[in-house]
């Protein structure tokens, strides 16, 4: 044996409790997001961090909405992968996870990701949550004994029927095995005995839940995936424990020493501990899972129904989200073709491959990564967000000041001296509504996890408001002084709207990007010297804040807040 694993657990309940977030007191419409919670037999790559990009996008919006939110993520660390790669790395299972649990902290602190609670499946009130829950199914006669057989496979923790699986070579040894056809890896057959949960009783229950909630799982093309295995065969009753001769590292069955729990049934159940289940058990706020969708059946199928059983509520949704592919194959060590999201944003920044995800990944598709894309938006991002202000903010057009006029006169006044140029007064009216209707315009498509037209709107507004700046040249106007004093001030007004209608209108977009590039977003912000206190929802309307940019000092070839790199070699 390794060690007692609860009992080194339980020896140090009062101190992980201390630092334990745990929301008790959610109503009912509150936004709870989670992600899944990574498993830790190797460190975080790209597809953990697009999982928690995404779902830490929403929760910032959600908040910036001043509505209320709970978002979780975290470590799975249970199971026979994890025990054997602690073997192979020479160490103590706890240790071990300690030590990638830490890894995936880091990424979601380097990545800027603001969870509320970042939850381990080794954290104390979560073994008791489980056990608890455990217990609550088992009293209703959902759990039963029995000897499982069949084909296992250590690397998915899963076992196969024999339609699941096919004979394979492997490619390096030319040995012959039986493989998973879903995930291509290595099953065993064998025999033991287990606890099973009876998931065929809870079918047609399940089936009638979703017919009435044809929401539930988005997009629609993942609905229908789990509704056909659902309506096409019986499903076979779960197998939910492993002997502890074989797998040592895991939370042991109640009363019975020889079973410890198949790891899955143990974290799923981390989405009701950060809850405070079991102290919590009446009305538990509904989930919205993010989910890959190589973990839909857990999700989708089996984790429903465990609250069926017990009698919880379920879940509000489970979104599922595609895989992160390079050139088109899946990324593997083997192939040298992995992407580490450390080593990116380390290079590039966090923001820029924040926004390089949010702009070209969608729900219902795999996403190829591309390094040259990364670059490119980072680029992109500076030419069109960060020039724009710097142009805006030197010292030939005197923003400040511009500022001053557009307060004494309002913008209705400027406008007035427009005559007869209808073109810059359309364009700049049409900007204007534009930006001010940007926030409704994006809500829908961000609180459901959809990033990309959200940020091509975004993005579209940089561009008007350079395309401001090239249709209409307000250098030009400053340089067409004449001894007329209608014409100075019409000259004046119109570079004074051209200006600010450019500036302001970034302005407005930076307060929205707080939520997909929050460094990005500040250090903007910091340099059109925007209070604190006026970086909320309400401030990102056109004209909505004019005591900014005091005091800016901008020389003519300054740098930018941004500073481009080179691409990786």
């Amino acid at each position: 044996m390794l060690f007692n694993h609860q009992e080194v657990l339980v020896s140090r309940t009062s101190r992980f409790i201390g630092s334990l977030t745990i929301k008790r007191c959610l109503s009912k419409n509150a936004n709870y997001i989670t992600t899944p919670i990574f498993y830790v037999n190797a460190k975080p790559h790209l597809g953990h961090f697009y999982s928690m990009t995404l779902a830490d996008v929403q929760n910032r919006w959600m908040k910036f909405n001043n509505r209320e939110t709970f978002f979780t993520t975290g470590t799975d660390e249970h199971g026979l992968k994890v025990q054997l790669a602690a073997q192979k790395a020479g160490l103590p299972p706890k240790q071990f996870c300690d030590g990638l649990s830490q890894k995936f902290k880091d990424l979601a602190r380097i990545g800027e990701i603001e969870y509320d609670r970042f939850i381990r499946t080794t954290d104390p009130d979560h073994i008791k949550a489980v056990t608890s829950f455990w217990n609550v199914v088992q009293k209703t006669g959902c759990i039963y004994e029995g000897q499982h057989s069949g084909w296992y496979s250590i690397s998915d923790e899963a076992f196969y029927t024999d339609t699941d699986i096919e004979e394979a070579v492997d490619g390096k040894t030319g040995k012959k095995m039986m493989v998973s056809k879903e995930t291509g890896s290595e099953v065993i057959f064998q025999s033991e005995d287990n606890y099973f949960f009876r998931i065929s009783e809870f079918q047609d229950s399940l089936i009638k839940f979703y017919n009435s909630h044809p929401d539930f799982v988005q997009p629609q093309k993942y609905y229908d995936q789990v509704m056909h295995e659902l309506t096409s065969e019986k499903l076979p009753d779960l197998s939910i424990s492993r002997p502890s001769s074989r797998l040592e590292w895991g939370i042991k069955v109640p009363n019975n020493d020889d079973q410890k729990m198949y790891v899955w049934f143990d974290a799923l159940v981390n989405y009701i501990t950060s809850l405070g289940y079991p102290e919590v058990t009446d009305n538990l706020t509904p989930a919205s899972h993010l989910v890959g969708k190589d973990i839909t059946r857990f999700h989708c199928i089996y984790w429903p129904i465990f609250l069926m059983a017990a009698k919880l509520p379920m879940p509000k949704r489970i979104v599922v989200h595609g895989h992160w592919l390079m050139d088109g194959r899946k990324m593997s060590k083997s192939r040298g073709n992995v992407a580490d999201p450390v080593d990116i944003s380390a290079y590039y920044d966090a923001d820029a491959l924040r926004l390089f995800m949010m702009r070209n990944a969608t729900l219902t598709s795999d996403c190829d990564y591309s390094e040259v894309k990364v670059f490119d938006t980072r680029n992109e991002f500076i030419d069109k967000f960060c020039n724009m202000v710097m142009r805006g903010l030197s010292k030939s057009f005197n923003y400040e000041n511009s500022l001053s006029l557009i307060k004494k006169s309002s913008l209705k006044g400027i406008s007035e001296h427009m005559e007869p140029d209808k073109s810059l007064e359309k364009d700049v009216t049409d900007l204007f509504d534009t930006v001010n209707g940007l926030p409704s315009s994006i809500d829908a498509d961000v609180s459901n996890f959809i990033m990309p037209p959200a940020l091509e709107q975004i993005w579209d507004i940089s561009r008007r408001a350079n395309m401001l700046f090239e249709k209409y040249k307000p250098w030009e106007l400053k340089e067409k002084v004449t001894n007329s004093d209608a014409v100075n001030s019409a000259n004046l007004n119109r570079r004074t709207l051209i200006v600010f209608a450019a500036v302001d209108s970034m302005r407005c977009v930076f307060i929205l990007l707080q939520c997909f590039a929050p460094l990005y977003a500040k250090k903007l912000l910091d340099t059109l010297h925007v209070s604190k206190d006026r970086r909320s929802l309400k401030y990102a309307r056109i004209g909505a804040d004019l005591d900014y940019a005091k005091d800016v000092k901008i020389k003519k070839h300054g740098s930018v807040p941004i500073v481009k790199v080179d691409l990786r070699k």
